[in-house]
Parts: C-alpha cells; structure tokens; sequence
C-alpha cells in the first residue's frame, strides 16, 4: 500500500494528497518498501568512505616511495606493483558504487528481484555515473527494464476485477416444459 492510497482511505482529497508528495520529493523525503534503507544506505556510504580513505593513504605511500627510490631498480618495481594495485582498487571502487547506485535505484522502483535486474543492466551495456553517483539515464533503464521484465516489479496498484453477471430472465425460460400444453401455454405468457 503506498502513501497516496494510505491517504485516500483516511478520506484526503487527490489535490491535497497530490500536494503533499510534491512537498515530499521538495524537500527530498522518499518513501520505500524496503525496511532500513537508510540503514542499508549509511552501511554502504560508509564502506565507500572507507575504501576512499584507504586509497588515499594508498596514494601518499606509493608518492613517499617513488621519492625516496629514485635510481633504485628493485623498489620502483615495487612502486609498479603498487600503481598496478591501486588502479585494480579503482576499478573496484567504481563497480561498487555502480552496483550500489543501481541497486539503490531498483529499489525505489520497486523491483523484486534486485541482483536479476542489476545483472540484465550490466550486461545491457556501460554504466557510469554523473558526478552527483547517479546513473546516467536511469529513468529510461528503468523504464525499459519495466517494459522488458515486468513480473519483476510491484504493480502499481492491484487489478481489481468486478464480475458481471446477465440479468436473469424469465424463469419460465429456464425450465423445460413438461408436456405439449405447458409449451403452449409459456409460448403464448411470453407473447403478451
């Protein structure tokens, strides 16, 4: 049950409830289906802060090196051997805020099944971030994501479906006559 239909049932008018998500989304409150999201979120920003902050300490120690090993063959290999670390790191780094971005993503939309989905957009193409670590284009991934697999995501609001019976007729109509007389008779009610 999302806010909106919370709302309605509490008796508020689609102009007010329309209002109030506009002032949410104003003032960046979001609601999820997903429970402590913001637990999840603060765990994943504080991986990535650590993992920002140990290749810093990575970069000054590899700079501290190549100063102080010039001329020396043996520790610039060294020095290689880090510089080739620190760009694995990187690329790392870079897919672990992708994934993140993505899955963070999918759950606002609603999507069921996180790892399937992140899995179909990766191999889809290039993925890559904005400079606030969004993604690029991600209302239409997404929305051809909900066109392509749509199983995969929450019904914007469940179907319901009323049944609708004929009206009932006659009930002379239903039943068989019993004799020639009988017929006669129902054939001539339903003339007049």
């Amino acid at each position: 049950m999302t806010i909106s239909e919370i709302l309605k049932a509490k008796g508020i008018g689609d102009d007010v409830i329309k209002a109030v998500l506009d002032e949410m989304k104003a003032n960046k409150i979001y609601t999820a289906s997903e429970e402590n999201l913001d637990v999840r979120y603060g765990k994943l920003k504080g991986d990535h802060e650590t993992a920002t902050k140990s290749l810093e300490e990575a970069n000054a120690t590899i700079k501290q090196l190549q100063e102080a090993a010039q001329g020396q063959d043996n520790l610039q290999q060294i020095i290689k051997d880090h510089e080739q670390k620190e760009a694995q790191l990187q690329a790392e780094l870079k897919d672990a805020q992708i994934d993140a971005a993505i899955k963070v993503g999918l759950l606002f939309a609603k999507a069921k099944d996180l790892d399937y989905l992140a899995f179909i957009l990766r191999k889809k193409g290039e993925i890559e971030l904005d400079e606030n670590g969004e993604i690029k284009g991600w209302e239409d991934k997404v929305a051809a994501l909900k066109t392509q697999h749509p199983m995969h995501f929450e019904a914007a609001a469940e179907k319901k479906y009323e049944e609708n019976k004929l009206p009932k007729g006659d009930e002379n109509r239903d039943t068989e006559p019993e004799t020639l007389e009988s017929a006669l008779r129902m054939q001539y009610e339903n003339n007049n």
